[in-house]
Protein backbone atom coordinates (compact mmCIF):
# COMPACT_ATOMS: atom_id res chain seq x y z
CA UNK A 1 0.00 0.00 0.00
CA UNK A 2 2.77 2.53 1.13
CA UNK A 3 4.45 1.72 -2.45
CA UNK A 4 1.08 2.57 -4.21
CA UNK A 5 0.98 5.61 -2.63
CA UNK A 6 4.31 6.40 -3.54
CA UNK A 7 3.78 6.25 -6.83
CA UNK A 8 0.87 7.71 -7.60
CA UNK A 9 2.96 11.22 -5.52
CA UNK A 10 5.62 10.49 -8.61
CA UNK A 11 3.06 10.83 -10.98
CA UNK A 12 1.80 13.78 -9.90
CA UNK A 13 4.98 15.01 -9.68
CA UNK A 14 5.72 14.32 -12.90
CA UNK A 15 2.47 16.11 -13.96
CA UNK A 16 3.74 19.26 -12.06
CA UNK A 17 5.81 20.75 -15.43
CA UNK A 18 2.29 22.00 -16.81
CA UNK A 19 -0.11 22.23 -13.63
CA UNK A 20 1.47 23.19 -10.39
CA UNK A 21 -2.25 23.24 -9.03
CA UNK A 22 -3.12 19.92 -10.30
CA UNK A 23 0.56 18.66 -8.53
CA UNK A 24 -0.42 19.78 -5.26
CA UNK A 25 -3.61 18.46 -4.98
CA UNK A 26 -3.01 15.24 -6.15
CA UNK A 27 0.58 15.25 -4.12
CA UNK A 28 -1.89 16.39 -1.03
CA UNK A 29 -4.18 13.36 -1.77
CA UNK A 30 -1.22 11.15 -1.98
CA UNK A 31 -0.26 12.23 1.21
CA UNK A 32 -3.35 12.42 2.94
CA UNK A 33 -4.41 8.77 2.52
CA UNK A 34 -2.66 6.90 5.50
CA UNK A 35 -0.10 8.98 6.25
CA UNK A 36 1.77 9.36 2.81
CA UNK A 37 4.41 6.91 1.39
CA UNK A 38 6.97 4.89 2.85
CA UNK A 39 7.99 4.84 6.81
CA UNK A 40 7.85 8.50 6.76
CA UNK A 41 4.71 8.75 5.86
CA UNK A 42 3.79 5.85 8.87
CA UNK A 43 5.60 7.93 11.47
CA UNK A 44 3.50 11.25 10.46
CA UNK A 45 0.41 9.23 10.69
CA UNK A 46 1.29 7.55 14.81
CA UNK A 47 2.16 11.35 15.76
CA UNK A 48 -1.18 12.47 14.16
CA UNK A 49 -3.14 9.48 15.85
CA UNK A 50 -1.56 10.46 18.87
CA UNK A 51 -2.24 14.02 18.78
CA UNK A 52 -6.08 13.24 18.03
CA UNK A 53 -6.09 10.86 21.19
CA UNK A 54 -4.24 13.60 23.37
CA UNK A 55 -7.24 15.92 22.34
CA UNK A 56 -9.89 13.75 22.88
CA UNK A 57 -8.78 12.64 26.54
CA UNK A 58 -8.53 16.40 26.95
CA UNK A 59 -12.18 17.30 26.29
CA UNK A 60 -13.34 14.19 28.34
CA UNK A 61 -11.47 15.31 31.40
CA UNK A 62 -13.07 19.03 30.77
CA UNK A 63 -16.35 17.67 30.60
CA UNK A 64 -16.62 15.39 33.31
CA UNK A 65 -15.17 18.24 35.68
CA UNK A 66 -17.67 20.70 34.32
CA UNK A 67 -20.43 17.60 34.94
CA UNK A 68 -19.08 16.85 38.48
CA UNK A 69 -19.62 20.84 39.12
CA UNK A 70 -22.66 21.69 38.11
CA UNK A 71 -24.13 18.38 39.83
CA UNK A 72 -22.62 19.24 43.26
CA UNK A 73 -23.85 22.90 43.44
CA UNK A 74 -26.95 21.90 44.45
CA UNK A 75 -25.99 19.86 47.12
CA UNK A 76 -26.46 20.75 50.72
CA UNK A 77 -23.74 21.31 53.04
CA UNK A 78 -23.76 20.90 56.50
CA UNK A 79 -23.08 24.28 58.33
CA UNK A 80 -19.05 23.37 59.03
CA UNK A 81 -18.09 22.85 55.47
CA UNK A 82 -20.13 25.37 53.97
CA UNK A 83 -18.30 27.62 56.38
CA UNK A 84 -14.82 26.46 55.86
CA UNK A 85 -15.30 26.86 51.77
CA UNK A 86 -16.51 30.31 51.94
CA UNK A 87 -13.92 31.29 54.60
CA UNK A 88 -11.23 29.97 51.94
CA UNK A 89 -12.96 31.35 49.19
CA UNK A 90 -13.07 34.84 51.07
CA UNK A 91 -9.56 34.75 51.88
CA UNK A 92 -7.58 33.11 49.39
CA UNK A 93 -4.04 33.11 51.68
CA UNK A 94 -5.82 30.03 53.57
CA UNK A 95 -5.65 27.62 51.44
CA UNK A 96 -5.71 24.51 53.46
CA UNK A 97 -5.62 23.24 57.20
CA UNK A 98 -3.33 24.16 59.57
CA UNK A 99 -3.31 27.43 61.62
CA UNK A 100 -2.90 29.99 58.20
CA UNK A 101 -5.01 32.66 58.69
CA UNK A 102 -5.90 36.06 57.48
CA UNK A 103 -3.11 37.96 55.96
CA UNK A 104 -4.40 41.04 57.51
CA UNK A 105 -5.65 39.88 60.43
CA UNK A 106 -4.16 40.82 63.91
CA UNK A 107 -4.75 37.78 65.71
CA UNK A 108 -3.69 34.28 65.15
CA UNK A 109 -7.02 32.12 66.00
CA UNK A 110 -6.38 29.21 63.76
CA UNK A 111 -9.09 29.29 60.64
CA UNK A 112 -10.58 25.85 62.03
CA UNK A 113 -11.57 28.11 65.18
CA UNK A 114 -12.53 30.99 62.79
CA UNK A 115 -14.49 28.37 60.52
CA UNK A 116 -16.17 27.06 63.67
CA UNK A 117 -17.36 30.67 64.56
CA UNK A 118 -18.72 31.41 60.90
CA UNK A 119 -20.62 28.17 61.30
CA UNK A 120 -22.44 29.39 64.72
CA UNK A 121 -22.92 32.47 63.02
CA UNK A 122 -24.41 30.79 60.46
CA UNK A 123 -26.54 28.79 62.52
CA UNK A 124 -27.49 32.04 64.12
CA UNK A 125 -28.22 33.72 61.18
CA UNK A 126 -26.14 36.20 61.17
CA UNK A 127 -24.28 35.00 58.60
CA UNK A 128 -24.78 34.78 54.71
CA UNK A 129 -26.78 31.19 53.70
CA UNK A 130 -26.51 29.39 51.11
CA UNK A 131 -28.86 30.27 48.31
CA UNK A 132 -31.25 27.03 48.03
CA UNK A 133 -34.10 29.08 46.34
CA UNK A 134 -33.41 30.61 43.10
CA UNK A 135 -31.12 33.78 43.16
CA UNK A 136 -32.98 37.01 44.01
CA UNK A 137 -31.89 40.39 41.72
CA UNK A 138 -29.04 40.70 40.01
CA UNK A 139 -26.33 40.67 42.72
CA UNK A 140 -28.19 37.65 44.45
CA UNK A 141 -29.83 39.79 46.78
CA UNK A 142 -33.64 40.06 47.94
CA UNK A 143 -35.44 43.00 45.86
CA UNK A 144 -37.73 45.55 47.09
CA UNK A 145 -39.59 47.38 44.58
CA UNK A 146 -40.74 50.72 44.99
CA UNK A 147 -43.15 52.03 42.18
CA UNK A 148 -44.93 54.93 42.61
CA UNK A 149 -44.87 58.76 41.00
CA UNK A 150 -43.04 62.14 42.35
CA UNK A 151 -44.03 60.66 45.86
CA UNK A 152 -41.58 58.01 45.22
CA UNK A 153 -39.06 59.57 42.66
CA UNK A 154 -38.18 62.17 45.53
CA UNK A 155 -37.98 59.46 47.90
CA UNK A 156 -34.57 59.42 47.49
CA UNK A 157 -33.62 62.94 48.44
CA UNK A 158 -32.46 63.75 51.70
CA UNK A 159 -34.00 62.48 54.65
CA UNK A 160 -36.42 60.58 52.16
CA UNK A 161 -38.18 57.77 53.05
CA UNK A 162 -37.28 55.26 50.03
CA UNK A 163 -33.41 56.16 51.59
CA UNK A 164 -34.36 55.65 54.47
CA UNK A 165 -36.13 52.01 53.16
CA UNK A 166 -32.09 51.26 51.34
CA UNK A 167 -30.38 52.54 54.84
CA UNK A 168 -32.40 49.97 57.28
CA UNK A 169 -31.59 47.02 54.65
CA UNK A 170 -28.10 48.30 53.53
CA UNK A 171 -26.81 44.48 54.57
CA UNK A 172 -29.70 42.34 53.45
CA UNK A 173 -31.68 43.60 50.48
CA UNK A 174 -31.92 46.04 46.83
CA UNK A 175 -34.21 48.68 47.03
CA UNK A 176 -34.95 49.57 43.60
CA UNK A 177 -37.00 52.71 42.93
CA UNK A 178 -39.01 52.88 39.82
CA UNK A 179 -40.46 56.80 40.81
CA UNK A 180 -41.90 59.27 37.86
CA UNK A 181 -42.96 62.70 38.61
CA UNK A 182 -46.82 63.48 37.32
CA UNK A 183 -47.00 59.64 36.07
CA UNK A 184 -50.37 58.21 37.05
CA UNK A 185 -51.57 54.42 36.86
CA UNK A 186 -52.65 54.30 33.58
CA UNK A 187 -48.84 56.06 32.52
CA UNK A 188 -46.88 53.63 34.52
CA UNK A 189 -48.97 50.25 33.24
CA UNK A 190 -48.15 51.85 29.61
CA UNK A 191 -44.06 52.24 30.95
CA UNK A 192 -44.92 48.18 32.15
CA UNK A 193 -46.36 47.01 28.97
CA UNK A 194 -44.19 48.85 26.51
CA UNK A 195 -41.11 48.45 28.82
CA UNK A 196 -40.87 45.54 30.25
CA UNK A 197 -37.14 45.60 31.12
CA UNK A 198 -37.26 48.48 33.18
CA UNK A 199 -38.47 46.80 35.87
CA UNK A 200 -37.55 43.21 37.46
CA UNK A 201 -39.08 40.04 36.84
CA UNK A 202 -41.48 39.00 39.71
CA UNK A 203 -39.41 36.16 41.00
CA UNK A 204 -36.44 38.58 41.51
CA UNK A 205 -39.01 40.74 43.84
CA UNK A 206 -39.58 39.60 47.71
CA UNK A 207 -41.58 42.95 48.15
CA UNK A 208 -43.25 45.16 46.41
CA UNK A 209 -44.19 49.19 47.50
CA UNK A 210 -46.58 50.71 45.21
CA UNK A 211 -47.79 54.86 46.00
CA UNK A 212 -49.89 56.08 42.93
CA UNK A 213 -53.02 58.33 43.34
CA UNK A 214 -51.63 61.89 43.50
CA UNK A 215 -51.91 62.47 40.22
CA UNK A 216 -54.95 59.87 38.98
CA UNK A 217 -57.17 62.32 41.33
CA UNK A 218 -56.12 65.60 40.02
CA UNK A 219 -60.02 67.86 39.61
CA UNK A 220 -60.77 67.18 35.92
CA UNK A 221 -62.13 70.74 35.45
CA UNK A 222 -58.79 71.73 37.05
CA UNK A 223 -55.42 73.45 35.37
CA UNK A 224 -53.66 69.29 35.07
CA UNK A 225 -56.95 67.74 34.14
CA UNK A 226 -55.44 65.74 31.56
CA UNK A 227 -53.43 63.56 34.13
CA UNK A 228 -56.41 63.01 36.22
CA UNK A 229 -58.44 59.31 35.34
CA UNK A 230 -61.75 57.84 36.58
CA UNK A 231 -61.85 56.04 39.97
CA UNK A 232 -62.74 52.91 38.37
CA UNK A 233 -59.88 53.32 36.03
CA UNK A 234 -57.31 53.77 39.19
CA UNK A 235 -58.90 50.76 40.91
CA UNK A 236 -58.54 48.86 37.39
CA UNK A 237 -54.79 49.57 36.86
CA UNK A 238 -53.94 49.39 40.67
CA UNK A 239 -54.95 45.48 40.09
CA UNK A 240 -53.15 45.53 37.03
CA UNK A 241 -49.60 46.44 38.13
CA UNK A 242 -49.98 44.40 41.52
CA UNK A 243 -51.04 41.40 39.54
CA UNK A 244 -47.95 41.79 37.85
CA UNK A 245 -46.17 40.53 41.40
CA UNK A 246 -48.54 38.22 42.40
CA UNK A 247 -46.07 36.03 43.42
CA UNK A 248 -46.73 33.51 46.46
CA UNK A 249 -44.02 34.85 48.34
CA UNK A 250 -44.25 38.50 47.43
CA UNK A 251 -44.96 41.02 50.28
CA UNK A 252 -47.16 43.58 48.57
CA UNK A 253 -47.85 46.79 49.87
CA UNK A 254 -50.02 49.44 48.58
CA UNK A 255 -50.25 52.48 49.83
CA UNK A 256 -53.14 55.26 49.91
CA UNK A 257 -52.15 58.78 48.53
CA UNK A 258 -51.73 61.08 51.21
CA UNK A 259 -54.16 64.01 51.84
CA UNK A 260 -52.94 67.48 50.49
CA UNK A 261 -53.12 70.62 51.96
CA UNK A 262 -55.79 73.07 49.41
CA UNK A 263 -55.03 75.91 51.24
CA UNK A 264 -52.04 75.72 49.77
CA UNK A 265 -52.33 74.27 46.75
CA UNK A 266 -55.59 77.43 46.14
CA UNK A 267 -52.55 79.90 46.83
CA UNK A 268 -50.27 78.08 44.78
CA UNK A 269 -52.60 78.15 41.21
CA UNK A 270 -53.79 81.93 42.06
CA UNK A 271 -51.00 83.85 43.96
CA UNK A 272 -47.90 81.93 42.13
CA UNK A 273 -49.39 80.99 38.64
CA UNK A 274 -51.97 83.80 38.35
CA UNK A 275 -54.99 81.26 37.12
CA UNK A 276 -58.51 81.92 38.60
CA UNK A 277 -59.66 79.63 41.42
CA UNK A 278 -61.28 77.30 39.25
CA UNK A 279 -58.70 75.92 38.17
CA UNK A 280 -57.38 74.19 41.17
CA UNK A 281 -55.75 71.07 40.36
CA UNK A 282 -56.85 69.24 42.92
CA UNK A 283 -59.12 68.95 46.41
CA UNK A 284 -59.04 67.33 49.83
CA UNK A 285 -62.60 65.77 49.00
CA UNK A 286 -61.44 64.44 45.85
CA UNK A 287 -57.89 62.97 46.74
CA UNK A 288 -60.10 61.19 49.66
CA UNK A 289 -62.00 59.25 47.36
CA UNK A 290 -59.27 57.63 45.68
CA UNK A 291 -57.71 56.75 49.17
CA UNK A 292 -61.28 54.58 49.77
CA UNK A 293 -60.62 52.88 46.30
CA UNK A 294 -56.83 52.59 47.46
CA UNK A 295 -58.31 50.33 50.85
CA UNK A 296 -60.74 48.80 48.75
CA UNK A 297 -58.41 46.98 46.38
CA UNK A 298 -56.16 46.30 48.98
CA UNK A 299 -58.89 44.69 50.92
CA UNK A 300 -60.18 42.78 47.50
CA UNK A 301 -56.59 41.49 46.47
CA UNK A 302 -55.41 38.24 47.98
CA UNK A 303 -51.93 38.80 49.94
CA UNK A 304 -51.77 42.93 49.72
CA UNK A 305 -51.18 45.02 52.60
CA UNK A 306 -52.47 48.31 52.83
CA UNK A 307 -49.82 51.53 53.93
CA UNK A 308 -52.53 54.04 54.78
CA UNK A 309 -50.53 57.48 54.79
CA UNK A 310 -53.43 58.59 53.61
CA UNK A 311 -54.59 58.01 57.44
CA UNK A 312 -51.40 58.13 59.33
CA UNK A 313 -50.90 61.89 58.05
CA UNK A 314 -54.29 63.22 58.96
CA UNK A 315 -53.61 61.72 62.55
CA UNK A 316 -50.28 63.50 62.95
CA UNK A 317 -51.89 66.39 64.88
CA UNK A 318 -52.86 70.16 64.74
CA UNK A 319 -51.39 72.02 61.61
CA UNK A 320 -49.83 68.46 60.13
CA UNK A 321 -50.17 70.38 56.66
CA UNK A 322 -47.52 72.79 57.13
CA UNK A 323 -45.39 70.08 58.93
CA UNK A 324 -45.59 67.10 56.32
CA UNK A 325 -46.04 69.04 53.01
CA UNK A 326 -43.65 71.01 51.48
CA UNK A 327 -46.29 72.67 48.55
CA UNK A 328 -49.21 71.34 49.60
CA UNK A 329 -48.23 68.16 48.01
CA UNK A 330 -44.85 66.79 48.73
CA UNK A 331 -43.31 65.80 51.57
CA UNK A 332 -40.95 67.82 53.98
CA UNK A 333 -38.55 65.94 56.00
CA UNK A 334 -40.73 65.11 58.54
CA UNK A 335 -42.97 63.99 55.85
CA UNK A 336 -40.86 61.50 54.70
CA UNK A 337 -39.83 60.51 58.48
CA UNK A 338 -43.46 59.71 58.95
CA UNK A 339 -43.91 57.87 55.43
CA UNK A 340 -40.60 55.67 56.53
CA UNK A 341 -42.72 54.76 59.49
CA UNK A 342 -45.61 53.77 57.85
CA UNK A 343 -44.36 51.79 55.52
CA UNK A 344 -42.32 49.80 57.47
CA UNK A 345 -44.78 49.02 59.58
CA UNK A 346 -46.90 47.71 57.03
CA UNK A 347 -43.93 45.35 55.64
CA UNK A 348 -43.01 43.99 59.42
CA UNK A 349 -46.85 43.46 59.71
CA UNK A 350 -46.75 41.33 56.35
CA UNK A 351 -43.90 39.85 57.66
CA UNK A 352 -46.17 37.86 59.99
CA UNK A 353 -48.52 36.00 57.18
CA UNK A 354 -45.42 35.94 54.30
CA UNK A 355 -44.60 32.47 53.26
CA UNK A 356 -41.49 34.24 52.07
CA UNK A 357 -38.40 32.14 53.00
CA UNK A 358 -36.13 34.75 52.83
CA UNK A 359 -38.09 37.09 55.69
CA UNK A 360 -36.16 37.41 57.96
CA UNK A 361 -33.69 38.66 55.38
CA UNK A 362 -29.97 36.91 56.14
CA UNK A 363 -26.90 39.00 56.18
CA UNK A 364 -25.51 39.05 52.63
CA UNK A 365 -22.14 38.68 53.70
CA UNK A 366 -20.13 37.65 57.61
CA UNK A 367 -19.94 40.24 60.09
CA UNK A 368 -16.90 41.60 60.86
CA UNK A 369 -16.95 39.80 63.94
CA UNK A 370 -17.25 36.61 62.84
CA UNK A 371 -14.48 36.93 60.73
CA UNK A 372 -12.01 38.12 63.22
CA UNK A 373 -13.02 35.09 65.52
CA UNK A 374 -14.76 35.28 69.30
CA UNK A 375 -13.21 37.01 72.25
CA UNK A 376 -10.61 38.72 69.84
CA UNK A 377 -8.68 41.61 71.58
CA UNK A 378 -8.70 43.91 67.92
CA UNK A 379 -12.13 44.96 69.00
CA UNK A 380 -11.45 44.83 72.88
CA UNK A 381 -12.65 48.60 72.97
CA UNK A 382 -16.10 48.25 71.57
CA UNK A 383 -17.82 51.86 70.60
CA UNK A 384 -15.66 54.62 72.46
CA UNK A 385 -17.21 57.84 73.30
CA UNK A 386 -16.38 60.73 76.05
CA UNK A 387 -18.22 62.07 78.86
CA UNK A 388 -16.88 64.75 81.11
CA UNK A 389 -13.56 63.50 79.59
CA UNK A 390 -13.41 60.10 80.49
CA UNK A 391 -13.95 57.51 77.81
CA UNK A 392 -17.23 55.24 78.15
CA UNK A 393 -17.71 52.13 76.35
CA UNK A 394 -21.16 52.06 75.23
CA UNK A 395 -21.46 49.29 73.07
CA UNK A 396 -19.54 46.12 72.67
Amino acid sequence: NHRAFAERGQAAARLSLGTPRRTAHCMFRGFRARGGGGAEGGVRSWRRRARRGAFLLCILVVAGAGMRHFSNRGAAHDDATYASRVYRVMFTGSAGGGSSTHPFAKSSTPESTRAAAFSDAYAAGTAIKPMRQSPRGAYHRPVILVIGDSLVQRGFARGGWVGSLANAYARTADVLLRGYAGYNTRWVRELMEHEPGLFPDKKDVAVVVLLLGANDAVLRTGRKHKYGVTVETYEANLRWILQRYDGKSTIKILCTPPPIDQEERLRITTEVRGMPADLLDRSSDRLAKFADAARGVARDTKGVTVADLHEAFKQAGLGWEKRLLSDGLHFTEQGQALAFETVSASIAAAKVNAKNALFPFAYDAPTHETLIGANNTDDWHGHLVVESGNVVVVER
